[in-house]
């Protein structure tokens, strides 16, 4: 467990340590201090006790020594003071380390831990302005990605790797401190910035970049400065690797689903034509068939659909992953549900099920787009009803507050086994029981829901039992 303490408790600690040592180091020149204020003090108390002093005086003696020894103990630690105030610095850095770092880490979001870095870098050590750089191997150049209080601009701040004697010795893993910097090698540099200290910032795969530091004119940049950055630098790119990792799968999710828009758009036409050529042949509008012939264009008509359908889910998650938190326009939710309640009505008459309101439904506008949310929709009352036995009930709930609104879908079907919950959300995953009880499903609603409750920035929660039903709360934040 880190735990951090000010100024105050690091002193205290510091003396408690240092007198322990001086008195373990030291005991005989304690003595010598302590033994004349002993005596006098014991000499007092036995008088009070022998009646030849008043009875108070005993207790009075007994301070005097308590008083005696706190302050010889006092002297004694103020004879180390150089290392009180060293220990007392470096409780200061660890501190400020510790505010930097735990701060910085509150965000995944690369650019806000660097900017984070580079402010709090700032604001704790009264620099003239702090930049990260970062290695582009493949280029090999170390730009600047983030810059606090230097008066430049990002763009175009990079040093070839090659060709800077100071970004060398930082691929090596040798911190530089440099008076009378140069913009050649320090881009970043403005008029009132003059020396500067850099540490690389390591990593396994070695260095990855480096923390600068940069001093106004006339004021330099101490050893003291160097040492409290290096244990900065060395904490700060666990965060800034952190960060990176979920950049790139950001990075990969992002190509996923466009990869996935245009196959799916690509798919769609070809599917339609297929699907139209289909249903024309099987009304007889180009002649007759025998029965064989029919089974096997209605075999190709429902395969055709069955591939439309996984088309259809896979343009409705890529556009769930592209779709940003609070979307720009609102949607009534009690409008679309009712538009998704009467659209599966018939289906569910065909089975004999119910769909039931437990709430009366008022105008409520949430965030997202009525795409996304129609899909949300169009998912849990489809699977509620689909996955729902002959005679069964579906019960939905909306219940708005402040500052959201609450679906709940529950059915009462044959529920999610225990050991295959934690894939519901999983691409192209149907549970085991579902595949048996009807083959028809792509797999993908689940993913398609969450997709979408992410972007806008809800929070969705599935209680189930196998046997006994389904419960699908989502929460979406109300728009303003």
């Amino acid at each position: 467990m880190v735990r951090a303490c000010d100024e105050r408790t690091a002193m205290v600690r510091y003396c408690a340590m240092r007198e322990g040592a001086f008195l373990r180091a030291h005991p005989k020149r304690l003595w010598i201090f302590l033994l004349p204020v002993f005596g006098a003090c014991l000499a007092i108390a036995a008088a009070g006790w022998l009646g030849a002093l008043p009875p108070s005086f005993p207790l009075l003696a007994l301070a005097l020594a308590a008083v005696a020894l706190a302050f010889v103990e006092g002297i004694l630690v103020s004879l180390d003071l150089p290392g009180t105030r060293a220990l007392a610095t470096r409780a200061l850095q660890l501190q400020a380390v510790y505010d930097v770092i735990s701060k910085a880490g509150r965000s995944l979001e690369l650019q806000e831990v660097l900017d984070s870095i580079t402010r709090l870098t700032v604001e704790v050590t009264g620099v003239r302005g702090c930049s990260i750089k970062l290695l582009d191997a493949a280029k090999g150049r170390m730009s600047v990605r983030s810059l606090a209080g230097l008066r430049r601009q990002l763009s175009e701040l990079s040093a070839e790797a090659a060709e800077s004697i100071a970004t060398r010795s930082l691929l090596d893993g040798r911190p530089v401190l440099v008076e009378g910097a140069a913009q050649s090698d320090f881009p970043e540099l403005d008029e009132e910035a003059e020396s500067l200290i850099c540490v690389p910032l390591r990593h396994e795969a070695g260095v990855v970049g480096a923390l600068c530091v940069y001093g106004e004119k006339g004021k330099r940049l101490t050893a003291e400065m160097l040492s409290f950055l290096s244990r900065l630098g060395d904490l700060a790119v666990l965060s800034i690797e952190n960060a990176s990792v979920y950049e790139t799968l950001k990075k990969i999710d992002a190509a996923k689903s466009w990869f996935m828009r245009k196959a799916a758009h690509e798919l769609a036409s070809p599917l339609s034509v297929v699907q139209s050529i289909a249903q024309n042949l099987l009304a007889g509008y180009l002649g007759g068939m025998e029965q064989r012939q029919r089974e096997s264009v209605e075999r190709i008509r429902a395969r055709a659909a069955g591939l439309s359908e996984i088309v259809a889910d896979l343009l409705a998650l890529a556009k769930g992953k592209a779709q940003a938190p609070g979307g720009a326009a609102g949607v009534d939710l009690c409008v679309a549900l009712g538009e998704a309640i009467a659209f599966f009505q018939p289906a569910a008459r065909e089975k004999g099920i119910e769909i039931a309101t437990a709430t009366p439904c008022s105008p409520c506008e949430v965030a997202g787009t009525a795409e996304g949310i129609r899909s949300v929709l169009t998912n849990l009352v489809s699977n509620a009803v689909k996955y729902s036995p002959p005679g069964g009930r579906v019960t939905i709930s909306l219940a708005p507050s402040d500052s959201e609104a609450e679906l709940a879908v529950s059915d009462r079907g044959i529920g999610i086994p225990a050991a295959e919950k934690d894939r519901l959300f999983g691409e192209f995953f149907r549970a085991s029981n579902a595949r048996s009880f009807t083959e028809s499903g792509t797999g993908l609603g689940m993913a398609i829901v969450k997709s979408v409750v992410d972007g806008v920035g809800g929070s969705l929660e599935v209680e189930s039992e196998e046997g006994k039903g389904t419960t699908v709360r989502v929460r979406f934040p109300r728009r303003r």
